[in-house]
């Protein structure tokens, strides 16, 4: 098996345990914390990721990327790296804590005040982690990313389940708190199991060697980072101006307080759980793909560059398209089993090409970050961030249009920043990304959809009507996206016969 394969089912099936591991444990948690309590959860995390990303920066990205062309160089920045996040991430968790009442005010809730302070922590730990994690993924040890993945993601359910089940009984903020807790004993727990492997690859770093690559590589290394930065940060962004501004224009639209931060949670909390779900895979190709298209952009085999990329767009396609197609035919019955709320029906059906769009954008940005042109991704994101902005405040205050003026507003920050992206792909490689053959296989995805819809359903009446209701859904869904899914895998097999992953 080629190598390429072997890193991406690691990946995939890590990022997969990890997924279902948090797909599970919301739930039990939303039907806990409610509507409203999802839509504190949902603006804590908001403040939790803007301070996060800022704090990090473009730092691992582009440290990975040092590393995968220079292992002696990333060893020795590394170290460094570590010394500076620790103090910026201490001392940003120690201002969260202490003027959480006053950022609770600004973003329009003071329920919010008890759930800052307890993700606090996390600022100090989290970027730690994830520069860790860069390191290491330049050197390609993705056996032991994956493992501290799916160890934070365990701590993480343990602590989000237990405490918010144990202080609900002092109130919604309380067990809202517990959940957001789980950032932070999560990421200790991953950091502490890959200091084994930091220090196993950092033993042999030579001191004069330290100050010399430093002197030579930091001026790279920080423009690349604030490149990189530049990109991360518009999405947390965009997420957090979505906190402040989607509450208050529905209450504008004549909802009250409670029931706007109810539809917040049911929207950007619920559905969008659900809908970038099936994402996995893509997040999974783009991953392992990076460390491949760089090296490959690196030696000018322009040759493998075109075809990785190709083959990486054509997998995202694909996949996307089975997931949209899944998530518009089965959007009443994935909100029903996962969130008990058919009100969520209508969000998932509304934003189910997120997928296929996100799916396009994480390949193609990996692909402009190997050419070393990290400004595009910015620009596309910045584009649709200010156009999902302007779209929010304006349609969302309308009367009754309250859901659909969200759900419009999120796509469009997705189909802006897709659209340019490969645009400006296919500026230096015409090849990448052919729109024709792209059509073409979205037609007959959507035909062969249709079909195993239709036909399940059939079968499903003839022979399976008289046992449960629920195990007839689940039943339908697996089928249908497994079944869809596989065949997808077998074409794209046939068709380039995995030989171009060499």
């Amino acid at each position: 098996m080629p190598v390429f394969l072997k890193q991406m089912a690691l990946r995939t099936s890590a990022i997969f345990i990890v997924k279902v591991m948090g797909a599970l444990v919301r739930i039990p948690l939303f039907r806990l914390l409610g509507a409203e309590g999802v839509g504190l959860y949902q603006m804590a995390y908001s403040f939790y990721g803007l301070i996060l990303t800022m704090i990090t920066a473009g730092f691992p990205t582009a440290l990975f990327l040092m590393t995968a062309k220079d292992t002696r160089r990333g060893k020795n920045l590394v170290m460094m790296m570590l010394v500076c996040l620790a103090v910026i991430g201490g001392g940003a968790g120690y201002l969260s804590y202490a003027f959480a009442p006053a950022i609770a005010l600004f973003m329009g809730d003071q329920n919010l005040t008890i759930p800052i302070q307890y993700i606090a922590p996390a600022l100090f730990i989290v970027p730690l982690l994830h520069l860790v994690r860069g390191y290491l993924q330049g050197i390609e040890s993705y056996g032991f990313i994956a493992s501290s993945e799916v160890l934070e993601q365990l701590v993480r359910v343990c602590t989000m389940l237990g405490l918010a089940t144990t202080w609900a009984i002092h109130g919604k903020v309380w067990a809202v708190s517990g959940a957001v807790f789980g950032a932070f004993t999560g990421a200790v727990c991953a950091l502490l199991f890959l200091l084994i492997p930091l220090r196993m690859s950092l033993r042999v770093v030579d001191g004069e060697r330290l100050r010399q690559t430093i002197s030579m590589s930091l001026p790279i290394f920080l423009y690349s980072s604030v490149a990189i930065l530049a990109t991360r940060l518009i999405v947390p962004v965009s997420e957090f101006l979505d906190a402040l501004i989607i509450p208050h224009r529905l209450q504008d639209g004549g909802m009250s307080a409670d029931q706007a931060i109810a539809a917040f949670g049911e929207i950007s909390g619920m559905a969008v759980t659900a809908v970038y779900f099936p994402t996995i895979i893509t997040a999974a190709i783009s991953h392992t793909l990076s460390a491949k298209i760089t090296e490959d952009w690196k030696n000018k085999k322009n040759k493998a560059f075109v075809r990785r990329s190709c083959l990486a767009l054509q997998l995202a396609w694909g996949l996307g398209m089975v997931s949209t197609l899944f998530l518009f035919f089965y959007a009443h019955d994935v909100s029903v089993l996962l969130f008990g709320k058919e009100e969520v029906e209508y969000a998932i059906r509304y934003l189910c090409a997120i997928p296929l769009l996100t799916g396009l954008r994480e390949v193609t940005t990996t692909i402009l970050w190997a050419q070393e042109r990290e400004r595009e991704p910015v620009k596309g994101l910045l584009f649709g961030s200010i156009c999902s902005v302007v779209l929010a405040y304006l349609l969302i205050a309308i009367p009754g249009f309250g859901y659909e003026g969200t759900v419009i507003s999120m796509l469009s920050l997705e189909c802006v920043s897709v659209l340019w992206n490969i645009g400006q792909i296919k500026k230096s490689h015409n090849r990448i990304f052919l729109f024709m053959p792209a059509l073409w296989e979205a037609c007959h995805i959507l035909v062969i959809g249709i079909g195993c819809f239709w036909i399940l359903g059939t079968i499903n009446e003839m022979f399976f009507n008289t046992l449960p209701v629920s195990f007839q859904e689940i039943e339908k869904m697996v089928l249908f996206y497994g079944g869809l899914a596989s065949y997808m895998g077998l074409r794209f097999v046939r068709r380039n016969r995995l030989t171009l992953f060499f």
